[in-house]
């Protein structure tokens, strides 16, 4: 047994974990067949038996600490429980009282699934940090990542055959972008995200792997491998357009010009290096080249036809007539037949006929919250400013207030549910305010606040011994994680994503293994 589980195959199946998320989480493919047999899949498997397993692997090997340890971890584990029964009661609670749909359902099971979620990766940051994996280690991962998303999005696209990231599959490759391809399909159509599951969730991570790229980039001394980098790099920064999300487009213009102010700053002002003019070279062009063809992107096409169906709605002159005829609802008893009858007639009559809601999918009034149970909300949301109801978020934060405007302070704290608004299909996409309002505030503060905690602990200590740490490594790592809980406030998919956040754990132990280096060299 000691063979077995020894240090080294510690190591290989941690970073095998990191490593294959993005493979693992395609067996959602299997889901249905899978699901008939009332089998499990396997990335079920291996986040919620495999990560434990791990995780207790790396403490009994190479916890020096233990007492301190388990302390900790009976301390969190209690609070943890004890706010996970009062959470459940009361988000319990909660369901009766905001009223819902039928396909709103409120889950124990469910909610305790979506806590291990949110915090089993910080157990992967334990272990990442006892393993001080070396940056060659590193870089591999990176370079595997990179490679199996990337060039799998790319071909997908290339030879048309990858699912859209939206919906259905794309129906022409990135060539078509150019060619006037907008004026037969929708540029959701043209977006791919190959076979992965979450396209978000997928574009969130080659947004953290990309500063990586550029820094192992100036770190390779080999001639060919340099380039071979490089042109992963660029396949990398195309795929990112390619799938079509705004972090995941953007960014593959922002990354190379953050990249190059820290690399300049780096070997200008704190000497640590110099400046080599192929990395120079390579960000300019790169961050010109996809500049260059970013008003020619699916997503910058998308948000383009987003802003005209904005201003025709703007234009729509139905909502002057419409408002004035909500003066007749004055007077009626609210749940009453006549009340119910005659807000579903407004809704029909100028939400739905005369398009006035027409920036609202149809599957949110008619597939999740009917508006037949509800017309009031809707005849709402319907006469609401316009830019203040434009989009998904918005009107999952309007929905997601509304409901949670009904509960009592207490209730409030505890948490409205994560499993009741995510059964329904209606949930913000928007980490830590998401939380904030499914499990509260002190279950916020005991799931996803200490990625927080560890940045703002890393940043005083890398400030305290800047002299040291003041280097383009700290610089890139530091940059990838604060991307990665950037993009979990603006879009979501992260903090809930193992794909995302197993990469952050990634990240977060490997700072702090350097900075505790640099802490001892002191001492």
């Amino acid at each position: 047994m000691k063979k077995l589980f020894n240090e080294k195959n510690l190591s290989i199946a941690i970073i095998l974990l990191i490593a294959l998320q993005p493979i693992i989480d395609m067996d959602y493919l299997a889901y249905e067949f899978l699901d008939q047999f009332g089998l499990p899949r396997l990335s079920t498997i291996i986040r919620f038996l495999i990560i434990p397993g791990l995780i207790l692997w790396t403490f009994f090997l190479k916890e020096k600490n233990k007492k301190k340890v388990i302390t900790v971890v009976l301390i969190y584990g209690a609070l943890l429980g004890g706010y996970f029964v009062l959470h459940c009661m009361s988000a319990s609670q909660a369901y009766n009282i905001m009223g819902f749909t039928t396909n709103f359902k409120f889950s124990w099971y469910q909610e305790l699934i979506y806590i291990l979620t949110l915090i089993l990766p910080f157990g992967i940051t334990y272990c990442v940090y006892n393993m001080n994996f070396s940056e060659t280690v590193i870089k591999k991962i990176v370079y595997f990542l990179s490679s199996i998303i990337s060039i799998p999005i790319f071909l997908g696209d290339l030879f048309v055959f990858g699912k859209s990231t939206y919906f259905g599959y794309t129906v022409a490759n990135f060539f078509t972008w150019f060619t006037g391809i907008y004026e037969q399909y929708h540029p959701r159509e043209l977006a791919s995200k190959f076979f992965f599951n979450e396209g978000n969730t997928i574009g969130i991570l080659l947004f953290m792997i990309l500063p990586l790229m550029y820094y192992f980039f100036t770190k390779e001394n080999n001639k060919k491998t340099k380039i071979m980098v490089g042109v992963l790099i660029g396949i990398q920064s195309l795929s990112m357009q390619i799938l079509a999300t705004r972090v995941a487009t953007y960014g593959a213009i922002i990354i190379p010009i953050i990249f190059l102010v820290l690399y300049l700053f780096d070997a200008l002002i704190m000497k640590n290096q110099k400046i080599m003019k192929n990395v120079v070279i390579l960000c300019i062009c790169f961050a010109g080249l996809f500049g260059a063809i970013l008003d020619f992107t699916p997503a910058v096409q998308n948000q383009k036809v987003d802003a005209e169906n904005t201003v025709a709605l703007i234009d729509n002159g139905a909502v002057h007539e419409g408002k004035k005829g909500l003066k007749g609802g004055v007077g009626l008893v609210p749940g009453s037949t006549e009340f119910n009858n005659f807000y579903i007639h407004m809704f029909r009559e100028y939400g739905i006929n005369a398009k006035y809601i027409s920036s609202v999918p149809s599957m949110y009034y008619i597939d999740w919250y009917n508006y037949n149970y509800d017309p009031k909300f809707w005849v709402d949301v319907t006469f609401m400013d316009v830019y203040d109801r434009v989009n998904g978020r918005q009107i999952q934060t309007i929905f997601m207030n509304y409901k949670l405007d009904k509960l009592n302070t207490y209730q409030k704290i505890m948490g409205a549910g994560y499993s009741t608004f995510m059964n329904g299909s209606i949930i913000l996409e928007q980490d830590f305010k998401q939380q904030w309002m499914t499990l509260g505030p002190i279950g916020s503060f005991l799931t996803i606040f200490p990625w927080i905690a560890s940045l703002l602990v890393g940043a005083f200590l890398v400030v305290k011994k800047w002299k040291q740490l003041f280097k383009l490594d700290i610089f890139v790592y530091a940059m990838s994680f604060v991307a990665a809980l950037g993009t979990a406030y603006m879009s979501g998919h992260t903090l809930d994503q193992f794909i995302s956040t197993t990469f952050m754990a990634l990240l977060l132990g490997t700072l702090f293994c350097k900075i505790k280096e640099a802490y001892d060299k002191k001492n």
